[in-house]
């Protein structure tokens, strides 16, 4: 490897005195690290400091934070095949693969070839309006169309390939993937599901229905989501991994299926999904009572 991005957090102190270090420790390696400016300023090293861009193409993309900090960078990495390490500095860290005492270990596991890669499905999320593609978004965990700011019930057309299933009458609907049925999905009811299982997780928002449930099909289909408006102007709002949005308009077509290409994320244990429900996420605990 001879280039290797270092994409902190920057809000988080620790993770960016990580990056300090492990700037020297790399250059002794002669291999040339590169982070975001901002990081880069205060460490007091400009001459490392490049564009969002290149870090996503860089041999090795080091990402430091929790879980939000790794989807960012995800939808930025995966287009390039790009590997990432996370180092988890966030609560859960479930998509992050190390904790930060054993970031030297790993990364010379990793120049020395001795690593997993795990590839994940990365959702394609399309906006049709009047049968003409308007925007394409890309999704490491999912995407939600949802209601819009008042405490009321959206009704939502789902198709699968174009075949209608249901109108769910709820506050939205979640399409997730494996990586992501472990998030949003989850709270919402949604099943857990392997990482490496080609699927997609559709689980509506709080439907008001008693029979209603969490539908999983192939990441060979693909989901329709069309929103039946009221009044004249749609609420409904969409949104990618929590983080980016859109408004929607009436009768827009939301369209979810499997990207061409996919998130590829360093592991060391092939068995860590098991690992993290158990230590990260407490699967299998009792609560006090």
């Amino acid at each position: 490897m001879k280039t290797v991005g270092l994409a902190p957090n920057p809000l988080k102190t620790d993770a960016v005195g990580l990056v300090k270090r492990f700037v020297v420790w790399l250059e002794e390696r002669h291999v040339t690290p590169v982070t975001i400016p901002e990081v880069a300023a205060t460490i007091g090293r400009p001459d490392i400091s490049v564009d969002d861009d290149v870090i996503a193409r860089s041999d090795l993309l080091v990402v430091l934070g929790g879980d939000g900090t790794m989807l960012r960078w995800s939808r930025l990495a995966a287009p390039h095949s790009t590997p990432m390490l996370g180092v988890n500095f966030g609560h859960y860290g479930f998509i992050t693969e190390i904790e930060p005492d054993v970031m030297e270990e790993s990364l010379s596991k990793v120049l020395s070839g001795d690593y997993h890669i795990s590839e994940r499905v990365v959702l394609c999320a399309s906006v049709v309006r009047k049968d003409k593609p308007i925007a394409t978004y890309y999704a490491l965990n999912d995407v939600v169309v949802s209601k819009g700011p008042f405490a009321r019930m959206a009704s939502l057309r789902t198709y699968v390939n174009e075949r209608f299933i249901v109108t769910y009458a709820a506050d939205g609907i979640i399409i997730s993937s494996p990586t992501g049925s472990t998030a949003y999905s989850l709270s919402a009811g949604g099943p857990v599901v392997h990482q490496d299982v080609s699927v997609l997780i559709v689980t509506p928002v709080c439907p008001h229905t008693l029979n209603v449930r969490s539908m999983v099909v192939p990441d060979t289909e693909k989901i329709q989501i069309i929103g039946e408006c009221s009044q004249s102007e749609s609420e409904l709002m969409l949104t990618l991994d929590g983080q980016l949005g859109e408004r929607l308009g009436c009768e827009d077509v939301v369209e979810v299926g499997k990207a061409e290409f996919a998130a590829k994320l360093i592991q060391f244990n092939p068995h860590s999904f098991y690992d993290k429900l158990q230590t990260r996420m407490r699967w299998g605990e009792r609560y006090n009572t």
